[in-house]
């Protein structure tokens, strides 16, 4: 099978830069401080509204942040094809920057309202949303074809690594010195992220803006949508990790804290579960980092979120604390192998020009449709019960898993088959 990679020479597209491991090492550092920022950043906004107007604020301003992050995904994945995903990356992290400096100036001179907090979180959010696809088809860009997969494993970890430090790392400081503590340390973790995407260098980063700038924006996402549905392979990815996506969100997420509460095991059982679920995406990632790749990768991304959707039910209905525990741990193994494997075939399948715009509709299915997840998860363990609801949720992922089994293109995706240089 021949590559659907652009092979063009560039300036920058010489092996001493495409097997340099320097510039994926700034990438990941890149991408986990400026995810790092964000969790402090979003503790740091959650509080804030907390004081301001009480849990119903909080819920408004994390929506205020959500929503235009997932709108924007698209128009972000036709930015990053037309000017670079290095430059769309830096440029997000200096508006956040700008942003969390603006938001601290506030902070000091008058306790923020509701209104302002808000109007904060929508200016961020839609900065945001132009930052996850540009970093999602970076690694791409960064290195030969055959170490992708190896390279999302690391991302993966990165991302994983700044979850679970965030949340924590957010409230200290937020206990220790105030809301402006918290911004301060969200910008220090983005002007991080900043000198690092300075020192990193991507392949073909002119022949991607050369290619794509004489295009509408409309027309350039138009083609982005139309050539992620023509490709069986990428199309296919992209709607089962969608739905896999909407069922894991729902119960880890809203889920997860009833779920303790329903089995008496309060906030220290919560705490515990959250981190092995956490810790076990931690190990999925790395262990996926250490490979060369899986040798049937569809078969086995499926495979994996079948054992995760199951491991989810079984942690939902055990009276046990500690089997709960450890369901969880493999829950998270599972999401973070499945995760990574899918996205490097999504990557290993798309020319360089519309990998920003098919990450953006990879993302967007990802994390775009979370806040529904939310609202449907809650709805159900309302009417349903909180075990009732991780069952739904849990056959949901293992019905598109098994499709995926099913489905011609994700049985035969073989990384050895993709023919990239």
């Amino acid at each position: 099978m021949t590559s659907k990679r652009d092979h063009t020479t560039t300036p920058e597209d010489s092996p001493a830069i495409a097997h340099n491991a320097g510039n994926l090492t700034r990438y990941l550092t890149a991408h986990g401080t400026s995810l790092l920022g964000d969790q402090i950043y979003f503790v740091a906004l959650a509080w804030a509204a907390k004081d301001a107007a009480g849990p119903n604020g909080v819920g408004t301003a994390l929506a205020a942040a959500s929503l235009p992050r997932a709108i924007l995904m698209l128009l972000g994945g036709v930015i990053s094809d037309r000017y670079g995903a290095r430059k769309v990356m830096l440029g997000s992290n200096i508006a956040r920057t700008v942003l969390v400096g603006f938001f601290c100036l506030w902070a000091i001179a008058q306790q923020p309202g509701l209104t302002a907090l808000c109007i904060v979180a929508v200016a961020f959010g839609s900065v945001d949303g132009v930052f996850y696809p540009a970093s999602s088809a970076m690694p791409a860009l960064l290195i030969e074809a055959e170490k992708i997969p190896q390279a999302n494993g690391l991302r993966q970890a990165a991302q994983q690594g700044a979850l679970l430090l965030g949340g924590p790392l957010g409230g200290v400081v937020l206990a220790a010195g105030g809301l402006v503590a918290a911004l301060i340390a969200n910008g220090a973790a983005l002007l991080i992220s900043i000198a690092c995407l300075l020192l990193t260098h991507t392949k073909n980063e002119t022949a991607q803006k050369s290619s794509t700038t004489t295009a509408k924006v409309s027309q350039q996402m138009m083609e982005g949508l139309r050539y992620t549905v023509s490709s069986p392979l990428i199309r296919d990815t992209i709607l089962i990790i969608t739905i896999a996506s909407f069922g894991f969100a729902g119960p880890a997420n809203v889920g997860l804290p009833l779920l303790a509460d329903h089995q008496g095991w309060d906030a220290t059982g919560y705490g515990i579960l959250t981190g092995a679920l956490g810790a076990g995406a931690l190990a999925g990632a790395l262990a996926v980092s250490t490979t060369k790749g899986a040798p049937r990768p569809g078969i086995t991304a499926m495979a994996m979120l079948i054992t995760q959707a199951l491991s989810m039910t079984v942690a939902a209905v055990t009276p046990y604390l500690w089997l709960a525990a450890v369901m969880m741990a493999i829950t998270g193994i599972g999401l973070s192998v499945a995760s990574a494997i899918t996205m490097s075939l999504v990557q290993l399948n798309t020319h360089t020009e519309h990998l920003g715009r098919v990450m953006s509709v990879m993302t967007l299915g990802m994390v775009g449709l979370v806040p529904l997840a939310y609202i449907v998860c809650g709805w159900l363990i309302s009417t349903t019960g909180v075990s009732a609801t991780f069952i739904i949720f849990s056959l949901l992922e293992i019905s598109a898993a098994v499709i995926g089994m099913a489905l011609p293109t994700l049985r035969a995706a073989n990384y050895r088959q993709l023919g990239h240089a």
